[in-house]
């Protein structure tokens, strides 16, 4: 049974991700080119709509030129 928690969480993930973003001024569909992933899953991960798979994840540190440690760190 869910608790909340991984709502919470994916939402915060979504906002690091936004936050990183905007902080670069990388429009949404640039960085989802950079992060070679699309931009309708980029959106649904912004807004903690999606679990995105590790291999996502380790795209989107990637493209910030961050590890996956460092984004994960909120």
């Amino acid at each position: 049974m869910k608790d909340g928690s991984e709502d919470l969480f994916k939402i915060a993930l979504g906002k690091r991700i936004t936050d990183l973003r905007n902080e670069r001024a990388v429009g949404l569909r640039k960085f989802a080119l950079i992060a070679d992933m699309e931009h309708h899953q980029l959106i649904d991960i912004e807004k903690g709509r999606r679990d995105p798979r590790i291999l996502t994840l380790r795209k989107i540190a990637a493209a910030f030129e961050m590890s996956l440690p460092e984004l994960l760190s909120f």
